[in-house]
């Protein structure tokens, strides 16, 4: 859980909206989104594509706290 700190913690989107009190809290491109409704989180940007789970696993469209694995 080091790269979610590293990743989501700071994150503009992830830090704002709390979306850490919300399931599943982080490592949204495995778990999926975040059960906040979409609608109510505010996207101020993506830490996704730095992330190295990101670009080992060649992952595509980021956001995914708000979209699922699927990304944006």
């Amino acid at each position: 859980m080091n790269i979610c700190r590293q990743f989501c913690g700071p994150c503009p989107t992830f830090k704002p909206n709390e979306l850490n009190k919300v399931e599943p809290h982080a490592l949204f491109c495995a778990r999926g989104k975040s059960e906040k409704p979409t609608e109510e989180i505010q996207d101020k940007g993506c830490n996704c594509f730095g992330c190295p789970v990101f670009k080992d696993h060649d992952l595509e469209g980021g956001w995914f706290c708000m979209h699922g694995i699927e990304g944006r």
